[in-house]
């Protein structure tokens, strides 16, 4: 059943197709449409929150909305709540028993994504979270990876999900009510959007990646994340493995410690090449203290003598500099 094709009132749908937008006037027609074109023998609904766009995104919505009022829904905010209030607000609006992910400025690239997705989640009550490959493209289409992520299809757990984020986006369709288990801190972390429902989602289930590329995750140079550099990048991941230690078992927690060391260690990698030494050295004492005694040892420690060394070198220069004055 095509979205398009649908004429009386839906049913409650089997799939929310949950598309957040901010001044994507551009980009968000080509999203819709490529949820729209979804081949089904279910109803599916596709529910747009935008979080107070200051251009046409909203009038390109409520177009889709007024030519598909069984199937679009636009729920247009007054003002700005920021990415993480927006998506749970969206979430929560959702009637499907599945939710299917879709930002405003990716698209889905074949037909029958929705259906696949739902009959793995379906047949497999243990799923709580089905992915598959994409498209890595630039704003003007252009293909800058055919296969994201680099990583094994099948069946995945804990242990890989926290080891990085490897599930994109619009790739993931989940189970309704997942986004109620996140904790508060949730809405602390922007812009880590999805990271940690994927967490919660595999306290309890599997995470399925599918053999399949079925969508194109654009390479936004403006946005939250992809806009401000690896040390920004670093330290949100360094603050989310601060944190998500709150909501697993122990048996985990050996990981977390694991790869917060490492996120430090390039922390303080990039801050001693910007001649940051005092925060390097800072950083550097985090990686040395966040692993196990044995996990990175290594790097670790060279990563906090080299933090030590530019350091002392740098108060011995300005000493001297100092002394050269008087």
């Amino acid at each position: 059943m095509q979205a398009g094709s649908n004429s009386a009132v839906l049913s409650t749908p089997v799939v929310s197709v949950a598309i957040t937008s901010y001044n994507s006037e551009a980009v968000i027609a080509k999203a819709i449409e490529s949820a729209l074109a979804q081949r089904t023998g279910f109803p599916f609904e596709i529910v747009i929150a935008d979080d107070c766009s200051t251009d046409g995104t909203v009038a390109v919505a409520e177009a889709y909305q007024v030519k598909y009022p069984n199937v679009v829904r636009v729920l247009a905010r007054e003002k700005n709540v920021g990415t993480q209030r927006n998506y749970y607000d969206l979430f929560e609006q959702c009637k499907g028993k599945y939710i299917a992910w879709l930002d405003a400025d990716d698209f889905w690239t074949d037909p029958e994504k929705l259906a696949i997705q739902v009959k793995a989640l379906e047949d497999d009550p243990s799923v709580a979270v089905c992915g598959h490959f994409v498209r890595w493209v630039n704003p003007a289409g252009e293909v800058v990876r055919a296969r994201f992520p680099n990583v094994s299809a099948g069946r995945h757990g804990m242990a890989q999900i926290l080891v990085k984020n490897f599930l994109p986006s619009p790739s993931v369709v989940f189970r309704n009510g997942l986004h109620r288990k996140l904790p508060q801190w949730y809405f602390e972390i922007s812009p880590i959007t999805d990271w940690l429902l994927y967490v919660v989602a595999a306290l309890t289930g599997d995470i399925v990646l599918l053999e399949r590329v079925m969508a194109d995750y654009t390479l936004n140079p403006t946005s939250a994340f992809w806009s401000k550099g690896y040390l920004f990048l670093h330290t949100v991941n360094a603050d989310f493995y601060e944190r998500v230690e709150s909501v697993l078992p122990a048996k985990f927690h050996r990981i977390v410690r694991r790869y917060k060391g490492k996120q430090y260690e390039e922390i303080s990698y990039i801050l001693r090449k910007q001649g940051l030494f005092s925060e390097s050295r800072k950083a550097a004492v985090k990686a040395f203290c966040s692993p196990s005694s044995l996990d990175n040892f290594g790097s670790k420690g060279k990563s906090l003598i080299a933090s030590l060394v530019r350091e002392a070198e740098w108060r011995l220069k300005g000493a001297q500099t100092v002394s050269q004055k008087q």
